[in-house]
C-alpha cells in the first residue's frame, strides 16, 4: 500500500535476500514498525546497501556492534569495517516548471551549493558516534534531487581540512563515504576519502565506483546463500 505493487515485488526479492544475512530480523523489525513512506524509505536504504556490499563480493551482517552502532558490518579481504548508512530525504520544493509559452523563458536557478554542502556536511557529522574508533564507512543514498555529488564531496573535502586545522576530530578508522543516487551519469556511486587509502581499501573504492547499481543487487539476488 505505501510503495505501490511494482516496488512491493521488488522489495519482496530484497527481502528474500536479505533474510539470509546474520540478524536480518533487526531490519525486518524496524521496517515492519515504518510509521510513514519517509522513514520505510530510509529503511530500504539499509537494505539497498547490504544487497549492494553482497553483489561485491563483501559477507555482511546487520548491527555488527547492537541496535545503537553502526548499521552493518561488512567484510572483504580479510578486514572487516563497520558501515552507517544515511538516506538524505528531499527536503526541498524542487525546481520550478519552466514556462515554453514565455517569449524569453530563462532558465530557474538549480540547487544551492552553501545550504546543500551545509546539509551534507551537518548529516555526515552525525554519523560519527556509530562509528567510534573502529574502521569505517558512511554511505548516503540520496533522494533530494537538488543535492547531487559535488555538494557531498565539498563537505568531506571540508571536513577533511578542519581535521587537519586541528577544528574538528574525526573517528580515526574512518575510510570514506560512499555516494549513491538513483541518477546515472558517467557513473553512480562515488567515494570521498577521510585519509589516504591503503590496500585493501582503495581496490575496494575502485570497485565500489565502478558499480552499477540495479545491475550488482541483480547479481547479489542470483548468488547462492554464502553469508
Amino acid at each position: 500500500m505505501i510503495l505501490g505493487e511494482q516496488s512491493a515485488i521488488l522489495a519482496q526479492r530484497w527481502f528474500g535476500r536479505v533474510q539470509e544475512i546474520t540478524k536480518a530480523n533487526r531490519v525486518f523489525q524496524r521496517i515492519a514498525s515504518a510509521k510513514d513512506k519517509e522513514q520505510l524509505l530510509d529503511y530500504l536504504a539499509e537494505v539497498r546497501y547490504a544487497l549492494l556490499f553482497i553483489g561485491l563480493g563483501f559477507k555482511v551482517e546487520f548491527e555488527p556492534l547492537g541496535n545503537r552502532g553502526a548499521d552493518l558490518g561488512i567484510m572483504r579481504d580479510g578486514e572487516k569495517v563497520v558501515v552507517e548508512i544515511k538516506r538524505f530525504r528531499k527536503i526541498n520544493p524542487g525546481l520550478p516548471l519552466l514556462n515554453l509559452e514565455d517569449e524569453s523563458p530563462i532558465l530557474p536557478e538549480y540547487g544551492n551549493i552553501p545550504r546543500d554542502m551545509r546539509k551534507a556536511f551537518d548529516r555526515i557529522l552525525a554519523k560519527f558516534r556509530q562509528i567510534e574508533d573502529r574502521k569505517g564507512i558512511i554511505a548516503i543514498w540520496n533522494d533530494d534531487e537538488e543535492l547531487e555529488e559535488i555538494e557531498t564531496e565539498a563537505a568531506v573535502y571540508n571536513i577533511y581540512n578542519d581535521v587537519k586545522k586541528g577544528l574538528l576530530a574525526i573517528p580515526s578508522g574512518l575510510l570514506f563515504a560512499v555516494y549513491g543516487s538513483k541518477w546515472i551519469g558517467n557513473q553512480q556511486l562515488y567515494c570521498f576519502p577521510f585519509q589516504g587509502l591503503e590496500q585493501p581499501f582503495e581496490t575496494w573504492k575502485i570497485d565500489i565506483e565502478k558499480a552499477d547499481v540495479f545491475s550488482v543487487i541483480e547479481r547479489a539476488l542470483s548468488r547462492v546463500k554464502d553469508l
